[in-house]
């Protein structure tokens, strides 16, 4: 037998042998690198997980952040941002849209120009539409290059608040100054008044009692007013019959209505209950009807209306008085609020008083206009007993 052909089997099997070898060292080299792969990726899992986090955070931030360039375009906005400058929630700004074109407010874009120009951070006081905005621009540097972050924050409940607390504080240094200073008055008229005229001082006494009684008033309902906003105010809800509230009410103001000639009429349908503190529903309806009263002209018509709202009842009062504006429609539940000063008699807390006692059963309360102008209807909801 020729020994080539012995050979060549033996050459073949080497060559395998070979090949093998390379391909597994080869394949060695793909698995090490895919496994090197397959580790950064498990490395940066937690930095995905925590940049969406960030994302997540900061799309639903309340206060609107945009980022600009050193060009004042547009890199990022969050969705305030975009609800706040009409931009559609799932929408965001061309990439070269430059911030003017986003804001469409000059003021805005001002105050960024200085930021870049100064790499200062400042803070702005804004209006946007309807709302009250405080702006803070904050310059920063990120790889050498600039960018200014603008945080939008909305304050006006915050100015709300601030000026109702302003008009609460003049209107309590008003409403104390006119029975204070009638005491002085009387005060010193009782000093100088003769000594053998009793029946004047007797007067002048009962003239003092009454403004007493006024502040006394006045400081019992602020006191009311403070333990039920601190919800220390204890309400007791029980099923009661709303026919008997209403019944108790209009009696207790019959013969103020009486003086004016004027006619009280509604009545709730029979065996309607509501979840409630019976007497402090009374108060609501009390103020609501002694307020009708006092602004109703003589004559007048007072309806009190009752309505089935699925599982509330609506309890109007409407008066034939002048009505309230559509811009006062929102003050008159504040403390002390007057439209016209002048005619004001009372404490001015009664609608505050009111307003925080609905709340507390879980109702509403409002005003609008009457069906029949002129006139106001307030109204107020309560739960049903069944509910």
């Amino acid at each position: 037998m020729n020994p080539f052909l012995l050979l060549v089997p033996t050459l073949l099997l080497v060559a395998a042998v070979i090949v093998g070898a390379a391909l597994y060292r080869r394949l060695r080299k793909e698995w090490a690198r895919n496994e090197s792969l397959v580790g950064k990726v498990h490395e940066t899992r937690p930095l995905e997980i925590r940049l969406d986090a960030i994302e997540a955070l900061n799309e639903y931030a309340q206060d609107a952040l945009i980022l600009v360039d050193d060009r004042c375009q547009v890199v990022h906005m969050n969705g305030a941002a975009r609800r706040v400058f009409n931009w559609e929630t799932s929408a965001t700004p061309d990439a070269a849209a430059t911030l003017i074109a986003v804001t469409r407010d000059h003021e805005i874009d001002q105050v960024v120009g200085f930021a870049l120009e100064t790499r200062d951070e400042n803070e702005h006081q804004l209006t946007i539409g309807t709302n009250t905005y405080r702006l803070r621009v904050c310059p920063t540097q990120i790889r050498d290059h600039t960018f200014v972050m603008l945080t939008l924050t909305d304050v006006s409940e915050l100015r709300r608040l601030d000026r109702a607390r302003r008009d609460m504080v003049a209107n309590i240094s008003h409403e104390l100054r006119t029975p204070i200073t009638s005491i002085r008055l009387l005060v010193d008229t009782l000093i100088r008044s003769k000594p053998d005229d009793p029946e004047r001082g007797q007067e002048l006494l009962g003239k003092i009692a009454a403004e007493t009684d006024i502040l006394n008033q006045m400081a019992q309902e602020l006191l009311d007013l403070s333990m039920i906003e601190s919800g220390r105010a204890e309400f007791i809800l029980m099923p009661v019959e709303l026919s008997t509230i209403i019944a108790t009410s209009v009696e207790r103001l019959a013969e103020q209505a009486r003086r004016k000639s004027i006619s009280i009429e509604g009545q709730s349908p029979p065996h309607l209950q509501v979840l409630a503190d019976e007497e402090q529903i009374r108060r609501v309806l009390g103020n609501l009807l002694h307020n009708a009263v006092k602004f109703s002209p003589t004559e007048g018509l007072i309806d009190i209306a009752v309505d089935l709202l699925d599982d509330d009842v609506l309890i109007a009062v409407t008066d034939t008085g002048p009505g309230v504006t559509a811009d006062e429609r929102e003050r008159v539940f504040e403390r002390f609020y007057q439209s016209d000063r002048a005619r004001r008699t009372g404490t001015g807390l009664g609608l505050a008083i009111a307003k925080h006692i609905v709340q507390a059963h879980g109702g509403k309360i409002w005003v609008e206009e009457s069906p029949n102008p002129p006139g106001a209807r307030f109204c107020f909801t309560l739960p049903l007993a069944s509910r």
